[in-house]
């Protein structure tokens, strides 16, 4: 979105604007333009850009509590719930166009393996493999803890007018609800209760632009952690909230964990003590979801639920198959459509990874019989049988 200065230089003169003037906005949108990002310089000159009447950019950003829909789904290890807020269509819109033009142009380290394109859970898993000692540390409510401060320092850090990027942190932040801070367990709240509050907004999981958004603000703690790992000869990337070092074939030292706790808090961050845990060489070693022990793999327990569904959906049919599996699991029947899609992408996944044994799955998939009378349906408001993703919390 390259800046037409030439006709901007002829319009502003014809409006009769000073030469100081010239010069200050020029060069403003000059700072912006060698980085590649949009030049805005009011409320007004972005609803232009993004297509949309400013009054109801201004609506917007005013009533932004209300802008979004509101759901919990259940942690993977059943203990708590996780709060998704999802943007309504304007602000969804909105969102987009903020990560498509500002935050993907915003580069960040080769470290960061989540949310960026051309990297996956595979880029990810590759960096770790065959290690002789991994160091997994969690960070606790990734999302939730960076405000919108943090946000509006962040836009004006790239070099936007502080008005604009003030609106620009208002649409990218909202204020945690009363089901927030009542998902937190007592641990949770003892540690972040006291850096974030009813009055603070913080990045909503379930917008498009907290994931590169939160990226790009973790840049600074990613730089120090790749020097640390550096200078101790270790291996070290994140994935979202994952941090991850580890010891490979040329040796080197695994990193002291309170010394990168101090560095994570240092940088506005919390460590989940609880989630933190040392992988030798003969463990089971699995990052983000898949076994690094030798090379990396998706783990064999994985790969074999996916063909217990293929198996008992080919048996029974899909819907017969999961209403057993809902009673032998004792979850409750709350039936929604998807799981042909959710079956499909999961196999997808492992095909990515795992030729082999992602052929076979597609083979069985093909021998399935979807038929149109019985619905596709997957369980609402409980984990996925398979989960391939790992949690933010």
């Amino acid at each position: 979105m390259a800046f037409p200065f030439e006709d901007y230089t002829i319009e502003a003169t014809k409006q009769g604007h000073t030469p100081e003037f010239l010069e200050a906005t020029l060069a403003y949108a000059k700072q912006l333009d060698e980085k590649d990002l949009p030049v805005i310089f009011t409320r007004q000159h972005f609803a232009s850009l993004v297509g949309m009447p400013s009054n109801i950019v201004s609506e917007i950003i005013q009533f932004r509590s209300n802008q979004y829909n509101q759901f919990s789904i259940q942690k993977k290890n059943r203990k708590g719930v996780r709060i998704i807020r999802t943007p309504e269509k304007k602000l969804l819109y909105l969102q987009k166009w903020i990560n498509k033009n500002i935050l993907q142009n915003v580069p960040v380290f080769d470290c960061c393996t989540a949310f960026v394109p051309g990297t996956s859970l595979a880029t990810n898993g590759y960096i770790h493999r065959s290690s002789s000692m991994i160091l997994k540390i969690d960070l606790l409510k990734f999302f939730d803890t960076i405000k919108e401060k943090r946000v509006y320092g962040f836009f004006k850090y790239l070099g936007y007018h502080p008005n604009v990027a003030y609106d620009l942190a208002q649409l990218t932040t909202v204020y945690p609800t009363h089901e927030f801070w009542n998902s937190l367990s007592l641990d949770e709240m003892q540690k972040i209760g006291w850096k974030i509050s009813f009055e603070d907004a913080t990045l909503p999981q379930g917008a498009p632009t907290s994931p590169q958004l939160a990226n790009c603000i973790a840049n600074s703690p990613d730089n120090r952690l790749l020097k640390l790992a550096e200078k101790l000869g270790c291996r070290y990337s994140r994935y979202a909230d994952d941090l991850v070092f580890s010891i490979g074939k040329n040796g080197g030292n695994i990193p002291n964990f309170h010394l990168v706790k101090r560095i994570v808090e240092n940088e506005g961050f919390f460590v989940n003590k609880d989630k933190t845990s040392y992988l030798k060489k003969g463990m089971q070693q699995i990052v983000t979801g898949l076994t690094v022990t030798h090379g990396f793999h998706v783990p064999k327990d994985f790969r074999q639920n996916v063909f217990k569904h293929l198996y008992y959906s080919r048996k029974y049919g899909p819907f017969e198959h999961l209403k057993r599996w809902m009673k032998d699991n004792q979850v409750k029947q709350e039936i929604i459509y998807g799981f042909k899609d959710w079956l499909q992408g999961t196999i997808a996944y492992v095909y990515s990874i795992d030729y082999k044994n992602g052929k076979k799955m597609f083979e069985q998939f093909n021998k399935i019989a979807w038929g149109f009378e019985e619905p596709n349906v997957v369980v609402n408001n409980i984990p996925s049988p398979v989960v391939i993703e790992s949690n933010i919390n």
